[in-house]
């Protein structure tokens, strides 16, 4: 039933074990997995010359390229042991998280996305975390690990 898996990590190591954990378990039975981190990116406050009103300045990735792509590459060691088709992926976000994770789910053709809850339900209330928008936007199914 859950052939395509996307993983959504973060750098938290102990959200992350657990997240690969249950992936490796919805995979088990034969199923691909991407291992996706998206990385939070600063975009200067104030550009000078901005090429067109009303545009973004351009993303300059957020310390931490090296870890992302650390605990990517670990959680893909551990599902190919495990006999587990699988491949990772870090990209720079481009605004949203959750939308970017959900186009990567959809290019994918993802069953599933596993992602872990950060367990802050005052920021979610407030803002709507990450694990919030994938379970109300996905169009497949999600997993939300606690």
């Amino acid at each position: 039933m859950f052939e395509r898996v996307v993983v959504a990590l973060d750098t938290d190591s102990d959200r992350s074990e657990r997240v690969v954990e249950a992936a490796e378990a919805l995979a088990r039975v034969g199923g691909e997995v991407l291992v996706a981190h998206i990385q939070e990116v600063e975009r200067p406050a104030v550009i000078a010359a901005t090429p067109r009103p009303g545009a973004l300045p351009p993303p300059i990735p957020a310390d931490g390229s090296r870890e992302a792509h650390e605990v990517v590459d670990r959680a893909v060691e551990r599902l190919k042991r495990a006999g587990i088709g699988a491949e990772g992926i870090v990209r720079p976000g481009a605004g949203s998280t959750a939308r970017d994770l959900l186009q990567i789910a959809g290019g994918f053709e993802a069953t599933v996305i596993v992602v872990g809850d950060s367990g802050s339900r005052v920021t979610d209330l407030l803002l709507g975390g990450v694990a919030h928008k994938i379970v109300r936007d996905a169009t497949c199914s999600v997993l939300l690990v606690r």
